[in-house]
């Protein structure tokens, strides 16, 4: 029998805008969902890999560059939709080391994803190391909570 949702998180809350992931994770935690399991990625997402088997769905929940969107806006899109916007460090090297889009196309390549995988992003304004989250990502954190409680029912 598969888990649920795995609700994995990415980002460096010390880097303003980057600490997204860390705030959606925390909030979900204060009012935890049965059958949600929350895994904080911090900035080594390549543990993605080794947390991502035996779910039956994936949410990933990042700071992210989509060039077009307004800055603080939040994208909610099934990662393999060939509509989805493309993210700025899709195909390079990231913060986190390895992209995001890297991992999972390692793990699709290798059978280890789930059958649903979305991302849950707020488009980043800033993420000097040592700022503040801006007021515009921090008003996406209730949103993303909200659509990944609606993706858990």
């Amino acid at each position: 029998m598969k888990k649920p949702i795995l609700i994995a998180t990415c980002g460096n809350p010390d880097a303003g805008d980057d600490g997204f992931g860390h705030a959606v994770a925390d909030s979900l935690r204060t009012d935890a969902l049965s059958g949600i399991t929350v895994t904080e990625l911090g900035i080594r997402s390549a543990d993605l890999l080794e947390n991502a088997q035996g779910y039956a769905a994936l949410i990933i929940v990042d700071a992210v560059c989509c060039p077009g969107e307004k800055p603080g806006s939040l994208i909610d899109v099934d990662w393999f939709d060939p509509a989805r916007p493309v993210l700025k460090s899709e195909a390079a090297l990231s913060t986190h080391g390895i992209s995001i889009g890297q991992q999972l196309d390692l793990a699709q390549s290798l059978g280890m994803l789930p059958p649903v995988v979305r991302l849950v992003g707020a488009n980043i304004v800033q993420v000097d190391i040592g700022s503040l989250m801006t007021k515009a990502v921090q008003r996406c954190i209730s949103n993303a909570v909200r659509l990944i409680r609606q993706h858990a029912l």
